[in-house]
């Protein structure tokens, strides 16, 4: 490999790294955690109340300093406690046994109209 070529790599590396780290810095912060279960909606949470939820007695969801995590489930692998607390519109925590969904929402009456959602 010739050194032009090492400085191509390393050139696109950084500005794939700058890009990535551009998007996250500005992506828009949730209003609310949505908990479907089985596919219907089981209810609506503010992420700017700090709660502990008990979901069916299966979860418990945990609401605290603008962000939401799975603290307890029932289910035998526990993946979704793994899961790193969520935030940002249209993440999502995913319990596949209980088939429980949260999903960070943001406010209906954002910048963006319904073409862009």
């Amino acid at each position: 490999m010739k050194k032009n070529d090492v400085l191509l790599i390393f050139t696109i590396g950084v500005v794939i790294v700058l890009t990535f780290i551009g998007f996250n810095a500005f992506a828009p912060e949730g209003d609310v955690v949505n908990v479907i279960i089985d596919g219907d909606q089981y209810g609506t949470f503010p992420l700017n109340k700090d709660q502990i939820v008990d979901i069916n007695g299966t979860n418990t969801l945990e609401i605290l300093d603008h962000t939401a995590r799975m603290i307890h489930a029932n289910c035998p692998d526990q993946l979704c406690i793994y899961q790193l607390p969520i935030d940002e519109n249209g993440e999502s925590i995913i319990c596949l046994p209980n088939k429980m969904i949260l999903e960070v929402v943001g406010d209906k009456n954002s910048e963006y109209d319904a073409i862009a959602q």
